[in-house]
């Protein structure tokens, strides 16, 4: 999630199309100034401690919902994964859902939806916030598809694809391909 807010962060710092004119120092109008800038990321880092948290919970309830011996089973498949010359994550992510029961596979799976709740509403949050401080700086439409697309990001997967991504820690859950 870290690094879909700074990515998020840098979309709203983009100029808007339409504004099109040119200051005398050759800038954008429109476009954020150093000191906004510089607000703007103090604004995205303060929530780095409230994703981190998310995620902990995350890793906490997964670890937690499995037996020690799938624990151990998993920890052998991520670590070939890490160091395979050819990792397969996605091979590896069916691997872990075959070794979980069909309890554990639940509670990860709900475990993951709480998660994902969770992060929607403090992007939620975030993005109100954000709005209300850098009125100039969000353009409503291209909001609605980053919101749109975060959400597709952040879809969830079957329990060996949520183990997979939630144990590694600061892992960034919305990022795909990771």
């Amino acid at each position: 999630m870290n690094k879909h807010f700074f990515a998020l962060a840098l979309a709203l710092s983009v100029l808007p199309i339409s504004a099109v004119a040119q200051t005398a120092n050759n800038a954008p109008a429109g476009a954020p100034t150093q000191d906004q800038r510089q607000q703007m990321k103090q604004f995205f880092e303060q929530l780095k401690p409230q994703e981190e948290q998310l995620h902990q919970q995350l890793r906490s309830q997964v670890l937690s919902d499995m037996t020690p011996a799938h624990r151990r089973a998993i920890g052998s498949e991520i670590g070939d994964l890490a160091v395979s010359p050819n990792p397969d994550p996605q091979a590896t992510a069916k691997r872990i859902d075959m070794i979980l029961s069909p309890g554990e596979r639940s509670r990860i799976v709900n475990a993951h939806e709480q998660y994902r709740n969770a992060a929607e509403q403090l992007h939620q949050q975030a993005m109100s916030q954000f709005k209300s401080q850098f009125p100039n700086m969000a353009d409503r439409h291209h909001d609605d598809q980053d919101h749109g697309r975060m959400q597709n990001q952040m879809m969830m997967r079957d329990a060996g694809w949520i183990v997979l991504h939630s144990l590694p820690p600061h892992h960034d859950m919305g990022m795909p391909g990771r």
